[in-house]
């Protein structure tokens, strides 16, 4: 193999080791997680409730005078997206809602164009 002369025969050392650089790789990815479980228990899904437990136990696991603020913090929020989901459920279901079909008015309705409305271009 041949070798340029322009280039040096070892390469740069490495800079030493910095176990603070470790440490906040860590907390940032433990304030990311945490920022994704917080925006997840804000959602009206399916699965919500065992979302919110498994944020408590994450929480718990890292800081028990931390989880306690936090989720004191964020157990309205989980409330209130628990309650719209489950209004959800009441008002619809998912063998309800039917995919991949055009919405139609109500059954009953007049249906026809132009016709009763009432408004300028029936008159």
């Amino acid at each position: 193999i041949a070798s340029d002369p322009d280039l040096p025969s070892n390469p740069p050392p490495l800079p030493p080791f910095d176990p603070t650089f470790e440490h906040t790789s860590a907390q940032k990815q433990l304030n990311q997680l945490r920022f994704i479980y917080q925006r997840g228990v804000t959602h009206p899904m399916t699965g919500l409730d065992q979302f919110w437990q498994e944020y408590e136990a994450f929480e718990r696991a890292h800081s028990e005078s931390l989880a306690s603020v936090l989720i004191a913090e964020w157990l309205p929020k989980y409330q209130h997206a628990r309650s719209v989901y489950l209004e959800r459920n009441r008002v619809w279901t998912i063998h309800e809602l039917r995919g991949g079909r055009l919405a139609v008015p109500p059954v009953g309705c007049e249906t026809g164009v132009g016709g009763g409305g009432g408004g300028a271009a029936g008159k």
